[in-house]
Protein backbone atom coordinates (compact mmCIF):
# COMPACT_ATOMS: atom_id res chain seq x y z
CA UNK A 1 0.00 0.00 0.00
CA UNK A 2 2.99 2.73 0.13
CA UNK A 3 2.78 3.55 -3.00
CA UNK A 4 -0.86 4.00 -3.53
CA UNK A 5 -2.96 7.00 -3.24
CA UNK A 6 -6.68 6.74 -1.75
CA UNK A 7 -9.20 9.01 -1.28
CA UNK A 8 -12.06 8.13 1.31
CA UNK A 9 -15.15 10.37 1.84
CA UNK A 10 -17.55 9.76 4.55
CA UNK A 11 -21.08 11.31 4.33
CA UNK A 12 -24.45 10.74 5.43
CA UNK A 13 -27.26 13.75 5.21
CA UNK A 14 -27.98 11.81 8.43
CA UNK A 15 -25.89 13.16 11.72
CA UNK A 16 -25.03 11.19 14.16
CA UNK A 17 -24.16 8.16 12.69
CA UNK A 18 -20.43 7.63 13.44
CA UNK A 19 -18.74 9.81 10.29
CA UNK A 20 -16.35 10.76 12.36
CA UNK A 21 -15.38 7.76 14.51
CA UNK A 22 -15.14 6.05 11.82
CA UNK A 23 -12.29 8.70 10.23
CA UNK A 24 -10.13 8.59 13.22
CA UNK A 25 -10.07 4.90 13.30
CA UNK A 26 -9.59 4.37 9.15
CA UNK A 27 -6.89 7.49 9.83
CA UNK A 28 -4.76 6.24 12.97
CA UNK A 29 -5.12 2.03 11.48
CA UNK A 30 -3.30 3.62 8.60
CA UNK A 31 -0.64 5.40 10.67
CA UNK A 32 -0.17 2.22 12.93
CA UNK A 33 1.05 0.78 9.15
CA UNK A 34 3.39 3.70 8.66
CA UNK A 35 0.94 4.93 5.99
CA UNK A 36 1.36 8.91 5.50
CA UNK A 37 -2.35 10.12 6.08
CA UNK A 38 -4.14 13.48 5.16
CA UNK A 39 -7.44 14.25 7.27
CA UNK A 40 -9.40 16.27 5.77
CA UNK A 41 -12.06 18.17 8.58
CA UNK A 42 -15.19 19.86 6.39
CA UNK A 43 -17.19 19.43 9.87
CA UNK A 44 -17.79 23.00 11.21
CA UNK A 45 -17.86 21.54 14.97
CA UNK A 46 -14.15 19.89 13.30
CA UNK A 47 -14.59 16.82 16.29
CA UNK A 48 -12.34 14.92 14.06
CA UNK A 49 -9.47 17.53 13.82
CA UNK A 50 -9.58 18.21 17.59
CA UNK A 51 -9.37 14.49 18.33
CA UNK A 52 -6.08 13.92 15.76
CA UNK A 53 -4.57 16.80 17.12
CA UNK A 54 -4.97 15.39 20.55
CA UNK A 55 -3.01 12.39 19.62
CA UNK A 56 -0.10 14.57 17.47
CA UNK A 57 2.83 12.61 19.26
CA UNK A 58 1.66 8.96 18.59
CA UNK A 59 0.77 9.78 14.68
CA UNK A 60 3.17 12.62 13.51
CA UNK A 61 2.53 11.21 9.92
CA UNK A 62 -0.90 12.08 10.27
CA UNK A 63 -1.75 15.87 8.97
CA UNK A 64 -4.78 17.63 8.83
CA UNK A 65 -6.30 20.56 7.59
CA UNK A 66 -10.04 22.00 7.46
CA UNK A 67 -10.31 22.86 3.65
CA UNK A 68 -10.37 20.81 0.72
CA UNK A 69 -8.19 22.22 -2.41
CA UNK A 70 -8.24 19.16 -5.32
CA UNK A 71 -4.31 20.25 -5.61
CA UNK A 72 -4.05 17.99 -2.19
CA UNK A 73 -4.09 14.93 -4.85
CA UNK A 74 -0.81 15.69 -5.82
CA UNK A 75 1.18 15.62 -2.37
CA UNK A 76 2.98 12.89 -0.65
CA UNK A 77 -0.22 10.90 1.28
CA UNK A 78 -0.99 7.47 0.67
CA UNK A 79 -4.56 8.19 2.20
CA UNK A 80 -6.83 10.65 2.30
CA UNK A 81 -9.88 11.00 4.72
CA UNK A 82 -12.84 13.02 4.07
CA UNK A 83 -15.16 13.58 7.16
CA UNK A 84 -18.01 15.84 6.15
CA UNK A 85 -21.41 17.53 7.79
CA UNK A 86 -24.60 16.02 7.19
CA UNK A 87 -25.85 18.43 4.62
CA UNK A 88 -25.69 18.86 0.32
CA UNK A 89 -24.06 21.89 0.13
CA UNK A 90 -21.18 22.54 -2.53
CA UNK A 91 -18.39 21.09 -0.38
CA UNK A 92 -19.95 17.72 -0.01
CA UNK A 93 -19.83 17.66 -3.99
CA UNK A 94 -16.17 18.91 -3.85
CA UNK A 95 -15.58 16.29 -0.71
CA UNK A 96 -17.67 13.57 -2.78
CA UNK A 97 -15.95 14.27 -6.21
CA UNK A 98 -12.68 14.47 -4.53
CA UNK A 99 -13.09 10.08 -3.40
CA UNK A 100 -12.50 7.10 -4.96
CA UNK A 101 -14.56 5.41 -2.37
CA UNK A 102 -17.49 7.27 -0.46
CA UNK A 103 -18.46 5.36 2.53
CA UNK A 104 -22.45 5.82 4.13
CA UNK A 105 -22.54 5.05 7.88
CA UNK A 106 -25.87 3.99 9.00
CA UNK A 107 -27.16 2.51 12.41
CA UNK A 108 -29.33 -0.20 13.46
CA UNK A 109 -32.58 1.78 13.53
CA UNK A 110 -34.98 2.27 11.51
CA UNK A 111 -34.34 6.15 10.91
CA UNK A 112 -30.97 5.62 10.07
CA UNK A 113 -32.01 3.73 6.75
CA UNK A 114 -35.02 5.53 5.80
CA UNK A 115 -33.46 8.00 3.14
CA UNK A 116 -30.50 5.32 2.33
CA UNK A 117 -31.73 4.96 -1.03
CA UNK A 118 -31.56 8.88 -1.64
CA UNK A 119 -28.41 9.65 -0.09
CA UNK A 120 -26.89 7.05 -2.61
CA UNK A 121 -28.37 9.00 -5.00
CA UNK A 122 -27.48 12.02 -4.05
CA UNK A 123 -23.66 10.51 -4.12
CA UNK A 124 -23.71 9.03 -7.22
CA UNK A 125 -25.32 12.35 -8.85
CA UNK A 126 -22.16 13.82 -7.98
CA UNK A 127 -20.13 12.08 -10.00
CA UNK A 128 -19.16 9.31 -8.08
CA UNK A 129 -19.49 5.32 -9.49
CA UNK A 130 -22.21 3.04 -7.76
CA UNK A 131 -19.47 0.53 -7.41
CA UNK A 132 -17.48 3.36 -5.33
CA UNK A 133 -20.14 3.48 -2.74
CA UNK A 134 -20.61 1.18 0.42
CA UNK A 135 -22.54 1.27 3.57
CA UNK A 136 -20.77 1.04 6.88
CA UNK A 137 -22.87 -1.02 9.45
CA UNK A 138 -22.23 0.97 12.25
CA UNK A 139 -22.41 0.05 16.31
CA UNK A 140 -24.01 -3.08 15.43
CA UNK A 141 -25.34 -5.97 17.71
CA UNK A 142 -26.91 -9.23 17.42
CA UNK A 143 -30.10 -7.98 18.93
CA UNK A 144 -33.19 -8.77 17.05
CA UNK A 145 -33.87 -4.88 15.51
CA UNK A 146 -29.88 -4.58 14.68
CA UNK A 147 -30.33 -8.01 12.76
CA UNK A 148 -33.89 -7.13 10.97
CA UNK A 149 -32.45 -3.56 10.02
CA UNK A 150 -29.17 -5.39 8.17
CA UNK A 151 -31.87 -7.90 6.85
CA UNK A 152 -33.61 -4.62 5.07
CA UNK A 153 -29.87 -3.08 4.02
CA UNK A 154 -28.69 -6.24 2.56
CA UNK A 155 -32.43 -7.01 0.39
CA UNK A 156 -31.88 -3.59 -0.95
CA UNK A 157 -28.42 -5.00 -2.56
CA UNK A 158 -26.23 -2.24 -1.22
CA UNK A 159 -22.40 -2.44 -1.25
CA UNK A 160 -20.98 -3.19 2.23
CA UNK A 161 -17.70 -2.06 3.23
CA UNK A 162 -17.75 -3.70 6.74
CA UNK A 163 -20.01 -4.32 10.13
CA UNK A 164 -18.86 -2.29 12.96
CA UNK A 165 -19.65 -3.20 16.89
CA UNK A 166 -20.42 -0.66 19.11
CA UNK A 167 -17.60 0.03 21.71
CA UNK A 168 -17.31 2.21 24.53
CA UNK A 169 -13.77 1.48 24.92
CA UNK A 170 -13.34 3.25 21.10
CA UNK A 171 -15.42 6.48 22.54
CA UNK A 172 -13.36 6.95 25.86
CA UNK A 173 -9.64 6.52 24.00
CA UNK A 174 -10.85 9.06 21.57
CA UNK A 175 -12.35 11.31 24.71
CA UNK A 176 -8.42 10.93 26.21
CA UNK A 177 -6.41 11.71 23.52
CA UNK A 178 -5.35 7.74 23.00
CA UNK A 179 -5.12 6.19 19.71
CA UNK A 180 -8.30 4.29 18.83
CA UNK A 181 -7.43 1.12 19.73
CA UNK A 182 -5.95 1.29 23.13
CA UNK A 183 -6.93 -1.57 25.33
CA UNK A 184 -9.08 -2.80 23.07
CA UNK A 185 -9.75 -6.48 23.24
CA UNK A 186 -8.49 -8.16 19.59
CA UNK A 187 -12.44 -9.76 18.89
CA UNK A 188 -13.65 -5.70 18.87
CA UNK A 189 -10.84 -4.49 17.12
CA UNK A 190 -10.66 -7.21 14.11
CA UNK A 191 -14.16 -5.53 12.69
CA UNK A 192 -11.96 -2.23 12.33
CA UNK A 193 -9.38 -4.05 10.45
CA UNK A 194 -11.99 -6.01 8.53
CA UNK A 195 -13.13 -2.48 7.01
CA UNK A 196 -9.91 -1.25 6.60
CA UNK A 197 -8.58 -4.06 4.25
CA UNK A 198 -12.05 -4.16 2.56
CA UNK A 199 -11.18 -0.54 1.30
CA UNK A 200 -8.13 -1.35 0.37
CA UNK A 201 -9.07 -4.27 -1.61
CA UNK A 202 -11.46 -2.20 -3.40
CA UNK A 203 -8.89 0.28 -4.48
CA UNK A 204 -6.71 -2.25 -5.67
CA UNK A 205 -9.83 -3.96 -7.74
CA UNK A 206 -10.43 -0.44 -9.04
CA UNK A 207 -6.82 0.04 -9.94
CA UNK A 208 -6.93 -3.28 -12.03
CA UNK A 209 -9.99 -1.85 -13.75
CA UNK A 210 -12.49 -4.54 -11.90
CA UNK A 211 -15.17 -1.91 -11.11
CA UNK A 212 -17.85 -5.02 -11.06
CA UNK A 213 -16.41 -6.82 -7.96
CA UNK A 214 -14.64 -3.57 -5.92
CA UNK A 215 -16.09 -5.49 -2.68
CA UNK A 216 -15.82 -9.19 -3.94
CA UNK A 217 -12.63 -10.07 -1.75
Amino acid sequence: MENYKLAVTLWNFKGGVGKTTIALALSETAAQQNLRVLVVDLDEQQNLAQAIRLTGKTFPNIEVRTTLNSAFANENFNLFILDTHPSKDNNIKDALAFADIVLIPVLSDYLSIVNLRSAIDYVTAAGVGNEQVAIVKNCMTNLKLSNEIEAVIDAQGYHSAGRLPRSNILTRNIASGQSWNKSMPIHQRKPFRILFQNIWNAYRNMLAGNFHNLWRN
